[in-house]
């Protein structure tokens, strides 16, 4: 089996493992409160949304559940796989670490790839790419591993060289890509590794290991067009109905929010030509799939474009229902019309708050007033709206936030996640941190109306109270998620039950679930219950006596 080199997907932690890591410092700030409100305990074991739906689908139907977001064709290694396939090198693909670990010790122990490369797209800490590295030594001790992707990028723009160091010698690899898009300057690191005596120095964009330091190249930016390769092909997993698939048209953001380093780190924009969207929708289109994601941080912005992609849609009539980020503030009748007509299923919103001032101090350009106009708009035009709320952002106080969560209230967004602010050092607000009194890093944080502990209290307790929006925590689901599930025979009806009784689940103790509490989760284990579509894709897979019901 000839193989240059091995790609492997996002690696999903367990909440169990997450919950074990940061107890330890649970009255040190909000970052145990936040898990916790984000789970809810089942038979003992603390689990996340994503998890409580697996088993919640097993119950219900008496199958097994296989289905995950992960199942969709993970970005990043697609990209990858496509741009070094067109140069003559042999990539295989591991889409998700946590389904594909056999796959992957079939191939590294049958094969001899000169590297092995790991995605760090939805890495937040070092300990789930530490896991794969350490498995992947487990079976080839010698085989040079290569980690990239946001959490790199973001190490090296948030932190000095020595904690950058620290961190990257955390996670274990040999090889760091420090680059926003990173296809090239892996073409380049794959060139050296072929040579008798391979100079890692001559590779733009990397930080390597050397004995006991690690060294970095200069930085070129690739600024590989978007034009260039306007097809992306896609692989999925056999005998599993297609899922969604992601589609990007831009990289980068216009905007700059006080509170997000994204356009720091995305660099220029670049954009994806009217042709290049075209060619790609029809391939998509050709191989059957109904469903997609736009992953673009402002698909809505300049308007002008993004009306020009939905007018051709409607045009070449695909069929499709899509998802995408979308900002309210640059929206007008026309329109959500036009994303009715085009297939829009549902948008992510960033509405962060519900206060004016929070929102002019965020740089958000929006109002309250423009947002609400906006969740209606969707509302009338049958699109799902998620909101994505934060409490705690500097200028925030008691009132502030009891005007966010009155917000959420009154104007019923589809689904919402309200979560304590996450405070970073290299964003734009933290200029002002003198202003603020701003101190601290994470969900550790203080400034002189707030603190990260109350924060978290306030995040708490809306969640149990808030009645006029569906909890759905984006730590592990979001609107893509629901996307995913609803094209594997999932309803949206049956997301908002589920999202409503969870709500009512999170932030409880295991010492303190009762039997009121189990009553609730047996509710919770039975939302699925007589899905016939759920119940026929499983059984595709699986010939087994159905289980008794929980």
């Amino acid at each position: 089996m000839k193989v240059d080199g091995i790609i492997i997907g996002f690696n999903d932690e367990a909440m169990e493992t997450t919950i074990k890591r940061i107890e330890p410092y649970k009255n040190k700030g909000a970052a145990y409160g936040h898990m916790i409100s984000r789970s809810a305990i089942l038979d003992g074991r603390r689990l996340k949304y994503s998890e409580l739906v697996k088993e919640s689908i097993s119950r219900s139907t008496g199958m097994v559940s296989d289905l995950s977001i992960y199942r969709m064709p993970n970005m990043a290694v697609h990209y990858i796989m496509n741009y070094l396939g067109r140069r003559n090198i042999s990539i295989e693909p591991v889409n998700n670490y946590n389904f594909g670990k056999e796959r992957l010790k079939y191939l590294l122990e049958n094969s001899s790839p000169k590297f092995v490369g790991v995605s760090s797209t939805c890495i937040v800490e070092a300990a789930p790419l530490r896991e794969v590295v350490d498995y992947i030594r487990s079976i080839s001790p010698l085989i040079k591993i290569i980690v990239g992707g946001p959490f790199i990028n973001s190490i090296n723009f948030e932190y000095r060289d020595e904690q950058q160091k620290y961190l990257l010698q955390r996670i274990g690899a040999d090889i760091y890509v420090h680059e926003r898009q990173g296809e090239k300057t892996l073409y380049h690191i794959y060139g050296e590794l072929c040579k008798d005596k391979p100079d890692l120095s001559k590779v733009p964009n990397i930080l390597y290991k050397d004995g006991n330091q690690i060294l970095r190249t200069v930085k070129v930016p690739e600024n590989i067009s978007l034009d260039e390769d306007p097809i992306k092909e896609f692989t999925f997993y056999k005998n599993h109905m297609k899922p969604p698939v992601y589609v990007r048209t831009a990289i980068s953001c216009s905007l700059h929010c006080a509170f997000c380093r994204y356009p720091i780190l995305g660099g220029e924009l670049m954009y994806m030509n009217l042709d290049s969207i075209e060619k790609n929708l029809d391939y998509i289109h050709s191989i059957g799939i109904r469903y997609i994601t736009f992953i673009d941080d402002s698909l809505n912005i300049p308007l002008d474009r993004f009306k020009d992609i939905l007018r051709l849609m409607i045009r070449k009539k695909y069929g499709f229902r899509w998802c995408s980020f979308f900002r309210i503030s640059h929206s007008d009748e026309e329109t959500y019309e036009l994303m009715e007509q085009s297939g829009c299923l549902g948008v992510i919103l960033g509405v962060e708050s519900g206060n004016n001032t929070i929102l002019k101090n965020m740089d958000k350009r929006v109002t309250k007033e423009k947002l609400y106009w906006g969740i209606q708009q969707l509302t009338i035009h049958n699109i799902i709206s998620y909101a994505s709320c934060v409490i705690g952002f500097p200028g925030e106080t008691a009132e502030t936030a009891r005007e966010t969560i009155e917000f959420i209230e009154y104007s019923k967004p589809t689904f919402y996640d309200l979560q304590c602010w996450f405070c970073e050092n290299a964003v734009p607000i933290y200029e002002e941190k003198e202003y603020y009194n701003l101190e601290g890093y994470g969900y550790s944080w203080s400034h002189k109306d707030m603190d990260s502990i109350r924060a978290g209290e306030i995040v708490i307790n809306a969640i149990h109270s808030i009645k006029g929006s569906c909890f759905m925590p984006s730590l592990s689901f979001n609107l893509w998620s629901l996307a995913y599930y609803i094209s594997q025979g999932a309803t949206l009806e049956e997301f908002i039950k589920f999202s409503k009784i969870f709500g009512r689940l999170t932030s409880v103790e295991k010492d303190n679930v009762d039997g009121k509490y189990l009553k609730t989760i047996n509710e919770l284990m039975n939302v699925f219950h007589g899905n016939k579509a759920l119940y026929d894709n499983l059984r595709m897979r699986y010939k087994q006596q159905p289980r008794e019901k929980y």
